[in-house]
């Protein structure tokens, strides 16, 4: 009987105990944001609130708002969710319609579902070790268009605290119908693509870690495009590389180039004026030489990219859009 009640009388002892933690991390949580949103020029709240006793802390912001520059985020909420014991892995849920503007152009995000998970180092700073993002149905509308996808995944791994190697996906992606009929009016490209991939590093003037909350959040000090995948019926593009914009947004370096159904996209090319017409006996000559003989539908070609303008060796293919 004495070792029921020394038994019982532990765990109401425990279960005082954790109740009192929970109670101090989720005031001293409750203080934090309160410290962040009034030092942070940057990020502004209606309200928040903290729930989730005993187990986790939850973490609810109304109306949050971003300011970064010419960028902006707003949504009705965003919420945080951590494991009381595991403070250093927080899942965020996100409203279903989040409004952007950029350099004043105004857009909003929808999603069926949209959830991340960020993973911060066990260091008293807190720096971010890695991200994940999947958003389920996105669709981004801008102006009279809409541009949908089945999904969109985001990925982020730090390899130093400001610098981040980035991962970007979009799957079964539908350009706004309109958009592509003004662009292409003669449909020489696909008006569905299976993948669309961009891999990239970004680099920041400061760390991403908890003392970012507390001002000014840190500024894209630099980047680099590394790796890009276009994925559709009848064929593939992909570019590995390292390509680096200027200042007006040109992007210049050297890449490997893989096209499978080569030859379609060649004429595709051509026909949409991408590729100077004189040109065409040429490449098509030099390709045929550099295609795969396992699969003369694959070759890898190299690449001269300077100031958004595209060569193999001497002979100019086409060129790149500023990329801002």
């Amino acid at each position: 009987m004495r070792l029921i009640w020394a038994l019982l009388a532990v765990a109401v002892l425990g279960a005082a105990a954790w109740g009192g933690y929970w109670f101090i991390g989720a005031r001293a949580m409750d203080r934090a944001v309160a410290l962040a949103l009034e030092r942070n020029p940057a990020f502004t709240a209606e309200s928040h609130k903290v729930r989730g006793f005993p187990n986790r802390f939850d973490l609810t912001l109304s109306a949050p708002q971003l300011a970064q520059g010419a960028v902006q985020w707003r949504a009705p909420f965003i919420q945080f969710f951590a494991l009381s014991y595991r403070l250093n892995h927080v899942i965020a849920v996100f409203a279903h319609d989040q409004l952007f503007s950029v350099n004043g152009q105004e857009m909003t995000l929808h999603s069926a579902d949209m959830r991340a998970s960020l993973v911060m180092a066990p260091d008293l700073s807190l720096p971010l070790e890695r991200f994940a993002l999947l958003a389920q149905a996105p669709a981004l509308r801008i102006s009279d268009e809409t541009h949908r996808a089945d999904a969109l995944r985001l990925a982020s791994q730090a390899q130093t605290p400001w610098r981040h190697r980035l991962v970007i996906e979009l799957e079964n992606a539908f350009p706004d119908p309109a958009a592509m009929a003004s662009i292409d009016p003669q449909g020489h490209w696909p008006r569905r693509f299976e993948v669309i991939a961009l891999e990239g590093e970004v680099e920041f003037d400061r760390p991403l870690d908890r003392q970012a909350l507390e001002s000014l959040p840190p500024r894209l000090s630099g980047w680099a495009l590394t790796r890009a995948r276009l994925v559709f019926e009848g064929g593939a593009v992909e570019a590995r590389g390292r390509l680096i914009p200027d200042a007006r947004g040109l992007l210049s370096g050297e890449v490997v180039l893989e096209l499978r159904g080569w030859r379609d996209l060649i004429r595709r090319a051509r026909d949409a004026g991408l590729m100077p017409e004189e040109h065409e006996a040429f490449i098509m000559l030099a390709l045929q030489g550099m295609s795969d003989a396992q699969d003369p539908e694959r070759l890898e070609v190299p690449l001269s990219v300077r100031a958004g303008v595209v060569s193999l060796g001497p002979v100019v293919l086409g060129a790149i859009p500023p990329v801002f």
